[in-house]
């Protein structure tokens, strides 16, 4: 558009037409639309006038965004959303009425069915196979376990049911297998095993980063950055860091803990998992009913869906923090993610709910300057603590194709969260457990 016709209001129409915005998304926008000003006015090829009245615009967005014009928009932009969804929720009735008539029907006819026998012989019968059926459903409350609850889903390969008794042999009494590639247990394991559980490891992560999203990463940071857009939302936290030269931030070993975490670490974290997970990730110390003691964390995701479950737990530390700050830390996180998890397994057992056939939860650990991103998960009547994978943070120019392994880190991460998000959303599509299941699966909770 040429720069002449630049005007807030077009903008307003434009967001209008192409998303579904409400009122708690006015920061956001403005955010945003503030990124895209000043990458506008700092860009080589625009003309004098043109950066001018860029610079107007960056220096009033404040205004604009607090004005009556603004307001009005965002009602407006509500009042939209609350009529999407009546629409959606009379939509929802009409099924469920249509459901509830053809279940009717079903019942009359399995009424019909069972007035109409007549053979005592038969019914005996029935009743019998009735009885054997419960009895088999039934379980033996000694025999219960958190692997009960996920019955058949949870399926360990070969390999990782010879980890599983190697595990027993060497920590008969720790519930996790921390399966990181520094810890203790993992460098005690046959060198077959562990060769043969790494790979499958890497079938299930390093695909998620396709050769061609590899190349445009490649490619993207070894341009020139004064001839490429800058990466929205997080890489300008970097880009403005590196000009500052000798005082640039991340140069500064005394940086503090929360002004390194909350300009540098969680921001990333935060945009990958909305826009490719949508899980809500917050930060600053945060506490929770799902933590060890209600602790705080740096950082916490939620799902964004109906069930609000936290699948996210994120600890840090300022650049120069000794080695008994990694070692309390990478604790903490261990033991939250399996308070995390239980968690949910109890909640969706209390609520008659299916479990979906991959739960897991995710960890990070900020260190330094380098980032280490966990998945645990459940498996062989334990837990399972896996790295997604490692990365350091950039700290200038010199270190630009840096970026293209610190994204493809933090992307296989939120990949694998929104693989369990879309599990959930199966497993809440499902029919609801049986009655008697319910009751097993109650009894069981009590004991985890």
């Amino acid at each position: 558009t040429p720069y002449k016709d630049w005007c807030f209001p077009k903008c307003l129409d434009f967001l209008e037409s192409k998303c579904s915005l409400r009122t708690f998304d006015r920061q956001l926008c403005q955010n945003e639309f503030k990124s895209h000003v000043y990458s506008t006015m700092n860009h080589q090829s625009i003309s004098k006038s043109a950066r001018n009245k860029a610079t107007r615009l960056y220096n009033n967005i404040e205004e604009i965004f607090n004005s009556k014009e603004v307001s009005t928009f965002f009602e407006r932009m509500d009042v939209k959303a609350l009529e999407e969804s009546k629409r959606e929720l009379l939509v929802v009735k009409k099924s469920l009425f249509e459901t509830e008539v053809q279940l009717t029907v079903e019942d009359q006819k399995l009424a019909t069915i069972s007035s109409n026998s007549t053979s005592e012989a038969s019914s005996t019968g029935e009743a019998s196979k009735r009885k054997r059926e419960e009895e088999q459903e039934a379980v033996d409350p000694s025999e219960k376990s958190l692997q009960y609850l996920f019955g058949t889903d949870v399926q360990c390969s070969e390999n990782m049911k010879s980890i599983c008794q190697r595990h027993n042999e060497l920590y008969s009494n720790d519930s996790l297998i921390d399966l990181c590639p520094s810890s203790n247990f993992i460098k005690q394991l046959p060198y077959g095993t562990l060769v043969s559980y790494l790979k499958e490891l890497d079938d299930r992560i390093e695909n998620l980063i396709p050769s061609d999203l590899h190349e445009f990463f490649t490619n993207f940071f070894q341009q020139n950055l004064t001839a490429v857009r800058i990466l929205r939302k997080t890489l300008p936290l970097f880009i403005m860091a590196f000009s500052m030269g000798p005082q640039n931030p991340l140069l500064n070993l005394v940086t503090l803990e929360k002004p390194h975490l909350n300009s540098f670490v969680h921001p990333c974290l935060q945009a990958v998992l909305w826009y490719i997970s949508l899980i809500s990730y917050e930060f600053g110390e945060i506490g929770s009913k799902n933590h060890v003691k209600r602790e705080c964390a740096d950082g916490i995701g939620y799902l964004n869906t109906a069930d609000k479950f936290q699948l996210v737990y994120v600890e840090g530390s300022r650049p120069h923090a000794r080695d008994e700050k990694e070692i309390a830390d990478a604790t903490k996180i261990s033991n939250n993610l399996q308070k995390i998890f239980l968690n949910i397994v109890k909640d969706n057992a209390k609520c008659r709910r299916r479990l979906p056939k991959s739960l897991a939860v995710f960890g990070g650990q900020s260190f330094q300057l380098r980032i280490h991103l966990q998945f645990m998960d459940y498996c062989g009547e334990k837990f399972r603590l896996n790295e997604v994978d490692n990365t350091n943070l950039p700290r200038d120019f010199t270190e630009m194709e840096d970026f293209v392994l610190f994204y493809e880190c933090v992307i296989k991460w939120a990949l694998l969260a929104r693989e369990v998000k879309e599990g959930f959303e199966e497993s809440r599509a499902q029919k609801r457990p049986s009655r008697l299941s319910y009751f097993n699966n109650l009894s069981l909770v009590d004991t985890l």
